[in-house]
This record gives C-alpha cells, structure tokens and sequence, in this order.
C-alpha cells in the first residue's frame, strides 16, 4: 500500500513467538509453585501485560467445604466468541472483542501450595500479537492517508511479506522532503534504534541544517536488515526527495548496508562512522600492543593532512608494534578510503566523519518513546518529539532573523560574515579567524599563475605546517587541510592568507 506521487513482546517474521524482556523464570511453564493465587494471578497478568494480551478468571473448583479453591483456570480476555444474541448488546465496546483465543493457564493446589498443571501461553503469541499488529498496520495506515490528505507532498509506502504480514514502510512528510532539497547533500543512516513491540528496525534517514541542527529526512519500519530490505529503502527515499541521491552517506561498517549503498546510490560517497572503527582497536589488538601503541595510531589517522602521510605513518607504527599480519588491521587499512580524515576530508559532510549525531538523536526521540509502544503509539510519540525538534530550528530561524551576532573581532572581514552566516556557522567561522592571528606564513614558491605558500602553527607542542595554493587568474585559494571541503567553512590557514592582504 502506499500513498503520494524490529521492542517488547514480538511476532518474528516467521511466525515464532518470543518475548525479550521475560526471562525464564518469569514464563508459564507446567511445575512452577507459588505460595498463593494472588501471586499466580500477578506471575501472568505481568507475563501476559508484556506479551501483549489481557487476562481474566475463566473457572474455579473449590473443596468440598467450599473454603478453599482446588483448581483455578486464567485465560486471555479474548477467549471464546460472542453468541449471535450478544453481538448488537456488545457492537459498541470495541476495546474487548473475542476471537476465540486459546491461551490459558490452569493451577492447582497441592500440599499447601499452588502449582501450574497446564499452560498453553505459547498458543497466544501469534495469535493475539499477530491480530494486534495487523489492526496496528490498519490504524498507521490510516494516519497516513489521512495526513496525505492535509497535504499532497506527504509521501508513503507499506508493504507485506508473501505471507501478507506487515514488513515494511517508508514515510518522510512535506517539511522533511522540503528541507532535502536544501541539506540533502550529506545523510547520516543508522539502524541502532529498535524501539517498539514488534521488533522492528526503525530507520530514521537524517541530516544537518544551516544551525548544525540535526534533522529528520526521512523513517522507515524494516522487518529484516538485508540488502533487499535497504536497497527498498533507499530506491523509496529517491522517489520521495528532490534533487536525486545524497553526494555522501555515514553509516556504521554493514555489509548489507554497504551493498545496498552501492546499488541504489551508485555515486554516492559512503563513508565509515570513524569513532566506531576507533573504538574496536581496545577489543581487536593485543592488550599490551594497545595499551603501547594507541597514541600512535591516534596520531597517524588524525593529524595526517595527505594520503602519502598517512600510509607512512600507520606503516611505521604496523611494523613496531609488530602487528604487520593482523588481519583486522590489514582490513581497515584497505578500507581507509571510507574512514580515514586523510582520504575523506575532500568529500564534504558538514564537518561529520561518524554517526554518533544519529545515536544523539536517538537519545532525544528516546525521551517521548517506550519499549513497549505499538506502531501507531510509537509514530504519535515520534511526530510530538520531532515537533518540538523543528521548533527549535524555528526558534534559531527567528533569532538569525532578527539579532545580529557579536563579534569578538573587530575586523571588516568579520563583521561581513555575520551577517551572512547563521549564528552557529558564524561562530564557528570566527573561531578560525582567532587561531589564523597565530598562524605563521611562509613562501613557497611563486610563478606566473600560482602561489604556494607554507602556514604553520603550534599545536599540542607541536608544528603542523598546511600548505595554501592561491591561483591569481581565478582569485582561489586551497588548502591541504581540506576544512572548507569537508565543514563549508574557510580554514585557519587560507584566513592567515587574507589578514595578510
């Protein structure tokens, strides 16, 4: 179904029940004593609370004193069907309608305690869950339809799988596919956030606004995480955004995911959230050759400025950690073209080399949204959150509108870009003007079309030296640290440049 031009108890794919939070000794299972019936009654109303079903008292058999119970039958509150007489008396309460389940459990005392002789809690998983989801997939699809119906440019798609169950769908509204035009040139993807009953993948497509703001472009619901899945996704993404696919995607190291990239957005950069690379070198290398040898391989990805820098670097510190063979190493090494700052920085992505902005985001939404929540509760709770996200973009919109940073520099140069950048930008802007008055500029070489010039600065105790091509023709500088190409703001060093003329 579609429209426009995997989390608490679940249902699989395949049918299986299984229930995450529940561990073993918390399930119905045939032999577990309890010392009285309330207890029994609250072992299965919290069992069956987060499997995703009601209960209630089906039948008791007492003892022949009538003063105590023998035998007690709990079962689904959806257990057995209307009589064709109660069906008009009972038309208007639609919260409990039966359908004949057979989920129950039956306990019986013996020698003071109470025992459960049968349960068949397992019966109810798919048949209430499955009922529940479809009647879920109804009800979102409905709110889809109806918020297509308020505005044209709302796009969708749900699909289900060859057993006409739910697996999958795709939504961005009017505002997010607005503001791909706009941002669209870098989106972070990340699949982490797995929040809702059924276990579903939710995958929120997201990027950067001219605030630094993270925004939402775009979610999806997929019942499995394979290439088919995301290829779907994306070739469902391309048809909602303007503008054709995004010139660079971050995302964390998936096969699937890095197949799927490839197809559907051919000429796509896809880069490596770098932080999560890093972070595997404390688990994948021996202890003593971490503990030793880290800092320099911090050093080698991070304050590297060229490809050939960066290969001498990580093959010396490779060699004296005697780490030369290490297969994880050497597999890193050949995907250094996605990760590495050295390899990356000519790509821009509005100064991100990690999805660590998606887990942020993640957290926020987090705040409104619970474990537990069925798919049309989850949507609801997301659309609250994501209203009070774009309300601060239009908070940040007003004050660029109507105040006028300070500057802390009183330099024209200064004073020009405030009133071109929005405060963040700005801010960030003339941070690299401050460290350009510390900046040391030498001559290189000059000719008739070009000069080259060396800038140097202090930097950890150490001398980093960048080095700035201006080309006199076309009045364009360039520089090897690349910042301006990978942030969008002009770098210390090509600033250095400007001050001097």
């Amino acid at each position: 179904m579609s429209g426009g031009s995997e989390s608490d108890d679940s249902v699989t794919a395949n049918g299986r029940v299984y229930i995450p939070e529940v561990r073993n000794e918390e399930t119905p299972a045939v032999g577990i004593k309890f010392d009285s019936l309330d207890l029994v009654y609250n072992f299965y109303n919290r069992y069956a609370f987060l499997a995703g079903f009601g209960i209630r008292l089906h039948s008791s058999f007492w003892g022949k004193n009538k003063k105590e119970i023998l035998r007690k039958e709990f079962v689904c509150c959806k257990q057995d069907a209307y009589r064709n007489d109660e069906t008009r008396e009972r038309k208007r309460q639609r919260g409990i309608s039966r359908c004949n389940c057979k989920a129950k459990i039956v306990v019986v005392k013996t020698h003071g305690s109470k025992k459960f002789y049968k349960s068949t809690h397992k019966t109810v998983g798919f048949g209430v869950n499955e009922k529940l989801r479809n009647h879920d997939v109804e009800l979102v699809t409905e709110y889809f339809m109806a918020e297509q119906k308020k505005n044209e440019a709302f796009y969708f798609k749900i699909e289900g799988d060859g057993d006409n169950r739910f697996s999958r769908c795709f939504w961005a509204d009017a505002t997010s596919r607005r503001a791909y035009g706009f941002y669209g040139d870098v989106v972070v993807f990340d699949t982490t956030f797995n929040m809702n009953r059924y276990d579903l993948t939710f995958a929120p497509m997201l990027g950067v606004n001219n605030h630094g703001q993270t925004i939402v472009l775009a979610c999806a619901f997929l019942s499995k995480e394979t290439t088919e899945s995301f290829i779907w996704m994306f070739e469902e993404f391309k048809k909602a955004m303007p503008g054709g696919e995004p010139k660079t995607i971050i995302t964390d190291q998936d096969a699937a995911m890095s197949r799927a990239i490839s197809i559907a957005f051919p000429t796509t950069f896809h880069r490596l959230c770098i932080w999560h690379i890093t972070s595997k070198f404390s688990i994948k290398l021996p202890h003593s050759a971490y503990k030793e040898y880290w800092r320099e391989f911090q050093k080698a990805i991070w304050d590297t400025d060229n490809k050939d820098e960066f290969d001498a670097k990580w093959n010396i510190v490779v060699t004296k950690a005697g780490l030369t063979d290490h297969p994880w190493l050497s597999s890193m090494f050949d995907l250094r073209e996605s990760w590495v700052p050295a390899y990356a920085r000519h790509f821009f992505a509005a100064g991100m080399s990690s999805s660590q902005r998606a887990e942020c985001s993640h957290g926020f939404f987090k705040q409104y949204i619970l474990r537990r929540n069925s798919l049309m509760d989850f949507i609801i709770r997301f659309e609250r959150a994501l209203s009070h996200q774009r309300q601060k973009e239009l908070v940040a919109d007003h004050v660029d509108a109507f105040e006028v940073a300070q500057c802390i520099l009183p330099m024209p140069m200064n004073k020009q870009m405030a009133t071109l950048y929005t405060r963040t930008m700005f801010q960030k802007f003339e941070q690299e003007l401050i460290q350009s008055t510390t900046c040391f500029l030498e001559l290189k070489t000059e000719d008739a079309s070009k000069v080259v010039f060396n800038v140097s600065e202090r930097k950890n105790w150490e001398t980093r030296v960048a080095e700035v091509v201006y080309v006199k023709d076309s009045d364009h500088a360039s520089c090897s640290c690349k910042r301006f190409e990978f942030v969008g703001i002009i770098c210390k060093h090509i600033l250095a440049l400007f001050r001097r003329d």
